[in-house]
């Protein structure tokens, strides 16, 4: 986690899917499986048309692959349906603090990427999962390369100064 990251970054983590129930709560896609940050924090923001706006969450849970969740404004179906389709993101800086070799996806995009020879990969342009492990997805002046994220190919991270240092190379 970059600890100076602007709180006022907003990071799109899950999408409305419309209403649950008959008191006004509303069923959340999130993008990531654990929803972590939506499940820990209760500051979120709408994102639709015009101007974010501000949630006071006051309830959130797990249902099936969804999420469930409570905010002041939203008392009626009706109300949690006409909000389907908007985003919702988190402030970055309202993000959970993380143990030491932990990184949130959203801290390593854009990050260098350089081999032990010093040769410059690219900029990580994504993150994605194959399910055994996570890839960094690699663009630079070649084609993209996938690098899984795992210590037997990333010998450092360093998200102060957005690098990467990996043991991989650019024809691999």
């Amino acid at each position: 986690m970059v600890d100076d990251a602007p709180r006022y970054i907003l990071v799109e983590l899950g999408a409305v899917r419309g209403a649950y129930g008959v008191k006004g709560w509303v069923r959340i896609a999130p993008y990531d499986a654990e929803a972590e940050v939506l499940r820990a924090t209760r500051n979120w923001w709408l994102l639709q048309q015009g101007a974010p706006r501000q949630l006071a969450v006051s309830a959130v849970r797990r249902h099936a692959g969804l999420l469930l969740a409570k905010w002041e404004g939203c008392d009626s179906p009706e109300a949690a349906d006409a909000l389907k389709g908007a985003t919702i993101a988190v402030a970055r800086g309202d993000f959970p603090a993380l143990a030491p070799g932990q990184y949130y996806w959203v801290d390593l995009i854009g990050a260098r990427v350089v081999n032990r020879c010093g040769v410059e990969l690219g900029k990580v342009r994504g993150l994605r999962s194959n399910g055994a492990q996570d890839l960094l997805e690699i663009g630079g002046t070649g084609p993209t390369l996938l690098v899984p994220l795992v210590q037997t190919y990333v010998d450092r991270i360093d998200p102060a100064q957005r690098r990467i240092d990996v043991d991989w190379e650019a024809d691999w």
